[in-house]
């Protein structure tokens, strides 16, 4: 697929430093705190614009010049911006943290050429054997790509500079491969099974997006989403050999998978954000119910060299995918229809404020 943008838009109005249970103002330049988490999107909704501090992944994408979705978000918005969301590196932060409120503020970005950019989906389908459900379609994911080569990371001879992403997110694609060989295998179950390898998530979720725009199945008829990300190594903050759920109190879908067997827990880690920073967010905001399956721990390879295979943990990675061998054909032949907890489906239009 191809993918094509041009940034250029501007954006104003009075800056306003955001505490949670205060009024959003209209049109404001609304500012987030450093270090604290999202606002859900209702509550930003009158603003022209949110600024947060940039997540370590965009950094990270920054310096090492891969593309960030920052200028494709700011050029669907031209015209009239319905709460575009920017992410500021920790200098622009600090530098608005200390303006006084109500300072009028302007964003501007600069017309320039259309950018071109190239990506790839892998997608498997097993279609469902029933024909009353076969219409309704799982979605299992995981991203295919990392951040490349950064060879001006490390300027001394010999260093590696190639981010190789076993955990990030190898890990995952290989979770969507075994559930792939181990459903093929098995008895053909009602419902249709794809088994979805996105590329680009790093650059803001395009495979996914194109995906949901122009996939195999229409976006109405698939139950959910189970995006794999980060698997490969335990976290120490829940049970050995255990995964987490993003965004596990929003929907019942990691609950009645727990119940039958899903080593699932809820996210330790809510102030991340990770529900809104992988590709499960391009279909949440569209209702279908999409949850990241996890165990990243927040170790230090995240983004760096170092993300080697050797630093793997195969068996905590095995038994993990293993607990989801039977929950997820149980959700494949069954008429359960996964629905969000009320109030806890995302937004349309809410701030992405991180990847």
């Amino acid at each position: 697929m191809t993918v094509t943008s041009v940034a250029a838009t501007r954006i104003s109005g009075p800056l306003q430093h955001y505490r949670e249970g205060t009024p959003v103002q209209d049109r404001a330049v609304l500012l987030l705190p450093s270090g604290g988490a999202a606002p859900p999107g209702g509550l930003t909704a009158a603003a022209a614009i949110v600024l947060s501090l940039e997540t370590e992944q965009l950094r990270t994408r920054r310096e090492a010049g891969t593309p960030s979705p920052r200028p494709l978000a700011l050029s669907w918005i031209q015209g009239v911006p319905t709460r575009a969301a920017v992410a500021l590196d920790a200098a622009t932060h600090a530098a608005l943290a200390a303006l006084p409120e109500g300072t009028q503020v302007a964003l501007e970005t600069r017309a320039g050429p259309s950018e071109t950019r190239h990506t790839w989906n892998v997608i498997g389908k097993l279609t469902g054997s029933s024909r009353s459900h076969a219409q309704d379609a799982i979605v299992l994911s995981a991203h295919l790509d990392h951040v490349g080569n950064r060879p001006n990371a490390n300027p001394e001879p010999g260093a590696d500079t190639i981010y190789n992403g076993a955990d990030d997110d190898a890990s995952g694609t290989t979770a969507v491969l075994e559930l792939a060989q181990a459903m093929a295998w098995g008895k053909r179950p009602k419902r249709t099974v794809i088994f979805a390898l996105f590329g680009s998530e790093e650059a803001g979720g395009l495979g996914s997006r194109h995906f949901i725009d122009a996939g195999p199945v229409p976006l109405t008829h698939i139950v959910a989403n189970l995006q794999f990300e980060m698997i490969g190594r335990p976290d120490p903050k829940i049970p050995a050999q255990t995964l987490w759920l993003t965004g596990y109190e929003r929907s019942d879908l990691g609950s009645e998978l727990a119940r039958r067997g899903a080593r699932l827990v809820a996210d330790p880690h809510r102030q991340q954000n990770f529900f809104t920073r992988s590709d499960n967010i391009q279909f949440a905001r569209r209702g279908v119910v999409a949850h990241t399956v996890s165990s990243f721990g927040l170790h230090t390879d995240y983004h760096r060299p170092s993300d080697e295979v050797g630093t793997i943990d195969f068996r905590h990675m095995t038994t993990a995918i293993r607990s989801m061998v039977q929950p997820i054909p149980w959700l494949a032949n069954s008429s359960f229809q996964p629905e969000w907890h009320e109030g806890q489906r995302p937004q349309p239009n809410a701030s992405h404020l991180g990847p």
